[in-house]
């Protein structure tokens, strides 16, 4: 356990032609943790800065530059070449490829309508029914009545049958394109009897194109003739539209790559304060890098900025209460999966001890109590190894967990050892464990459970004490739940129930003094607090405080039993994960005389294995954050506390206005 890294305060002054300049300076350094710089001034003697309109105009270039990305399919991560535009370059840029992408957009709708119109043109009149007769022939006979449509192969006797001599039905079922088209051959006078009995069967009109006059063999070739050259031009549209992402996308994702950057300077200069010559930026640096953000405004500058100091404990809106010193954990490989763990929950105040090698060790080894075994515990090292070392991109948001992996693994290795079980097989004639085997020593196994939940819970409380006291609170770091007064009545009534319970009587003098006392002094730890202070004992009735401190002291006797008897579950997670490989193993030698059964019964032991090194392991890790989160945290961390988030431009560039020189 060791404190974060310490910070101060900079409080700089710089003309107004350096203001811009110094943002990207300081967004490319990602040194400063921004403040809001109006409010550091106790005489109100700043102006807010005020970017809304510029904020606004920017984002709107953004939309438009990620509208056009999109519609041309240019992935974000695409590697561009170095480009730098001025405002009015950029906005020229996305006229230009908008137009043309417009223009090439409307082309391609036009085709890809005009292609399906032929489409189904060339699908009706290949699926025409008489192939050979000229269409506008059919059309021009006054004294018969004709129709094309589709029916049922099927149905087609059917319809035969029903219309008797009033119609002709021909078809071709010859062709699969012509299977079920028909065409229906009658006087003018049968016409509405021949719809009615065509109705009837489900006879669904299709009449060939108006404007093809030919036989529909030669109708349809001459379609299928313009339908080949409108899909040939719709290629060339979407070659075009191929060719203008090569052409522009990389100029427009340099485009949004420095809209994105000039986007986080406006922001970030929303938080600065100015007068009519100054501007003001105000934020929070690590105490080793104070020197190099000095660096940074001279050298920006030229010499003409001006740098304040100012530590924690000297500034006034810190000792108020008013801000909160950002945190930063100490950078440590081995320390950092864990402190995410801890940033999940909150982050821990300034002034208090950081928590994460406290939370490593012991989650790292409740892990390993419930998960105690060499051969599987390896396995999970050699998975974290992997994810640890691998390059794969997609992977490296999980290389912490890799580390957490390795640790939890090697811890589950010696508790393995310890156990005597590989693979979840345990001998003690092939291999002796060096302590206990979890289902035949259930006692002891459990009892460690507690005596480690004993542990922890004290080194919260510890923690707990130490981190009042750094923050003068003198009074709760003794009168508190988990202050002195709880540290002493938890270890008392320990102490005290062992020995009644091996000496068989109860010490009534040991009792009132480690258990009775410190309770009472808790029970009236608001009227002592407010006599201190010089206020009134009580704020309201007798009654009110004996019922409220009564369920205080309660809630204290309640939260150390069920935080120690939580503890129960490292044990009994420990015996689950035994009890399941045994399981395994009965069933690895049931299979094993068998026909077949050394396959059998060596599928089951490698894919047990492999079932309870997923399920079990993360059972074992969500049962570790549970005790973490509700059992130790509550004891010691309240999680208020900020982050040291440093302003980053996230090495992107900026828009460069034409002339710029003030904001």
């Amino acid at each position: 356990m060791f404190r974060p890294v310490r910070m101060c305060k900079l409080n700089v002054l710089i003309l107004g032609k350096y203001v811009t300049p110094l943002t990207r300076a300081l967004g490319d350094a990602s040194l400063v943790h921004l403040v809001d710089a109006v409010s550091q001034s106790p005489q109100q003697l700043l102006d807010g800065v005020d970017r809304d309109a510029e904020i606004r105009g920017m984002e709107g270039l953004r939309e438009r530059c990620q509208s056009l990305l999109s519609l041309l399919g240019v992935e974000a991560d695409t590697p561009v070449a170095p480009v730098s535009f001025d405002r009015g370059q950029i906005e020229a840029l996305l006229r230009e490829v908008e137009g043309k992408h417009q223009l090439l957009e409307e082309r391609t709708q036009a085709l890809v309508q005009q292609s399906g119109l032929l489409g189904r043109e060339a699908a009706q009149l290949r699926g025409f029914p008489v192939q050979g007769t000229r269409l506008d022939g059919l059309r021009q006979l006054s004294l018969l009545y004709i129709v094309s449509g589709r029916l049922a192969p099927s149905l087609i006797p059917v319809a035969n049958a029903a219309l008797g001599e009033q119609a002709v039905i021909l078809h071709d079922d010859s062709d699969p394109a012509r299977r079920g088209r028909v065409l229906v051959l009658s006087s003018r006078p049968q016409r509405w009897a021949v719809e009615a009995e065509l109705a009837k069967v489900g006879f669904a009109r299709e009449d060939a194109p108006e404007e093809a006059l030919g036989s529909a063999r030669e109708e349809s070739a001459r379609v299928d003739d313009r339908l080949a050259a409108v899909r040939r031009e719709l290629d060339e549209a979407r070659r075009e539209l191929l060719a203008l992402m090569a052409e522009y996308g990389g100029p427009l994702l340099a485009a949004q790559r420095q809209l994105a950057g000039t986007l986080a300077v406006l922001r970030a200069q929303q938080s600065f304060g100015r007068s009519t010559l100054l501007y003001c930026v105000s934020g929070w640096v690590p105490r080793d890098r104070e020197a190099a953000a000095r660096r940074l405004v001279d050298e920006v500058t030229g010499g003409t900025g001006v740098v304040e100091v100012v530590e924690p404990e000297a500034d006034d809106r810190v000792r108020a209460g008013r801000e909160a010193v950002p945190v930063q954990f100490a950078p440590s490989r081995w320390l950092r999966p864990f402190q995410g763990l801890i940033t999940t929950f909150g982050a821990p105040r300034y002034n208090e001890i950081d928590p994460s090698l406290f939370v490593a060790i012991s989650f790292v080894v409740m892990f390993g109590i419930m998960f105690g075994d060499v051969g599987q515990g390896i396995v999970i090292a050699l998975l974290g190894l992997w994810l640890r070392q691998t390059h794969r991109p997609s992977l490296a948001p999980f290389r912490d967990g890799g580390t957490l992996l390795q640790l939890c693994g090697l811890s589950a290795t010696a508790f393995g050892f310890c156990y005597g079980s590989v693979f979840g097989y345990e001998d003690p004639r092939v291999f002796k464990p060096l302590w206990i085997s979890p289902l035949h020593d259930v006692t002891r196994l459990l009892g460690t459970a507690i005596v480690l939940g004993i542990l922890c819970i004290s080194l919260a409380i510890v923690i707990n004490i130490i981190n009042r006291l750094r923050n003068r609170r003198w009074f709760e770091s003794v009168f508190d739940q988990f202050g002195v007064l709880g540290i002493i009545f938890y270890w008392g009534a320990l102490g005290i129930g062992l020995k009644a319970a091996r000496a068989g009587e109860l010490d009534a003098a040991q009792f009132v003094g480690l258990v009775i006392v410190p309770l009472g002094l808790l029970f009236v730890r608001e009227p002592l607090h407010n006599l201190l202070h010089r206020r009134k004992a009580l704020h309201g009735d007798l009654f009110t405080f004996i019922l409220e401190a009564s369920i205080e002291t309660m809630e204290t006797v309640t939260a150390f039993l069920g935080s120690t008897v939580s503890f129960v579950r490292v044990g009994a997670f420990a015996l689950s994960h035994a009890a399941l490989c045994l399981a395994i193993y009965s069933v690895v030698d049931i299979l094993r005389d068998l026909p077949g059964g050394g396959i059998w019964s060596a599928l089951v032991l490698i894919f047990g294995n492999l079932l309870v090194i997923f399920m079990e392991g993360m059972v074992a890790m969500i049962q570790g954050v549970r005790l973490q989160y509700y059992e130790l945290f509550s004891k010691y961390f309240a999680g208020d506390g900020v982050l040291y988030h440093p302003f980053t431009l996230s090495e992107l560039p900026v828009v460069q206005e034409k002339g710029e020189s003030d904001p």
